[in-house]
């Protein structure tokens, strides 16, 4: 039966999925290994607790896990942060979304399990689990979506009032980039396409090109709406549309939290994690203001850096 599945095993059989993520660009090598390691702690600690199958695991046991101590850079050991703590419900909810696809199970021990929001602000920027369940979410199987295409953009750096723009004259894909054209509050740039956005768009434009009009002028194609005339606004409430359609596939929907900015902003946090540098992310997102920029990421200027970790800190030991 589903419920007695050992815990290891199912597991190994959620890694055996997720491995065909990485096959297909939506998640990197490296997130299946700190997601690897982070459920075979989970595996150990359930273990440890008398919890060897699937079935033993309840919302407690989960809870205990999320909010255990971990070990910090200088190896000491001390309470999880909040992010971590966010990210560690985060793969626990991808990990039992994955095995009930599996029919390993059919229940969600995280579901009720509440945290402190992330941010006192409006808007989160997404977490490294969130985004791999996005582009899975977005993944297309008969034909390019434009869903697939504005999550894609979005994870690209875009806004929403920049992705509506975007047409096949825009992409360079030799260099696995896009130009986003700026907006009222953002500047011009390139913005870097991850190996799944390049693979999306690319389908996405010659999809656009073969159901084109005939006689259809090239500049006028877009990627994420129709040719039809609209308003900026009218194109960026189409694009937001788009995007909050496969947020809330996700479990999204109901997270006052999350908004179609949350998927850019977590481009910008990858680059600032990346490079350590607040202007390096405000150049990703074409942001004038420093503040603004570090304001979407969750950077906070006066607070210490171990107040929001990166995306893929909840690697730390569970204990």
């Amino acid at each position: 039966m589903a419920g007695e599945v050992p815990l290891a095993a199912a597991v190994t059989a959620v890694l055996a999925a997720w491995q065909a993520l990485v096959g297909r660009g939506e998640m990197s090598e490296q997130t299946l290994s700190r997601f690897g390691q982070l459920l075979r702690r989970f595996e150990a600690f359930a273990a440890v607790r008398g919890a060897p199958l699937l079935a033993d695991v309840d919302a407690a046991l989960a809870a205990q896990f999320i909010d255990a101590h971990g070990r910090t850079r200088h190896r000491h050991v001390a309470p999880a942060s909040l992010s971590t703590r966010h990210l560690r419900r985060s793969v626990l909810r991808m990990y039992f979304a994955t095995a009930r696809r599996l029919a390993l199970t059919d229940t969600d021990p995280t579901r009720d399990i509440d945290l402190p929001p992330r941010l006192c602000g409006a808007t989160r920027p997404l977490d490294e689990a969130e985004a791999v369940e996005l582009r899975r979410a977005a993944h297309f199987t008969s034909r390019p979506t434009r869903h697939a295409a504005a999550i894609a953009l979005a994870l690209a750096g875009g806004f929403s009032g920049e992705i509506g723009h975007i047409g096949p004259l825009d992409l360079d894909l030799a260099s696995a980039r896009v130009w986003m054209h700026g907006s009222v509050k953002t500047r011009p740039r390139w913005c870097p396409l991850d190996a799944w956005g390049a693979q999306v768009v690319a389908a996405r434009a010659h999809h656009i090109r073969t159901t084109a009009p005939p006689g259809a002028a090239p500049y006028r194609l877009r990627l994420t709406v129709s040719p039809r005339n609209g308003t900026d606004e009218q194109i960026q409430a189409r694009v937001c549309v788009a995007l909050r359609d496969v947020l809330r596939r996700i479990g999204l929907g109901a997270d006052r939290a999350v908004r179609p900015a949350s998927i850019t902003a977590y481009a910008g946090w990858e680059t600032f994690q990346a490079t350590g540098r607040i202007e390096a992310a405000a150049q990703h997102l074409g942001m004038a203001s420093l503040d603004s920029t570090a304001a979407l990421i969750g950077y906070q200027w006066q607070a210490p850096t171990t107040d929001r970790t990166a995306p893929n800190g909840g690697a730390s030991n569970a204990r």
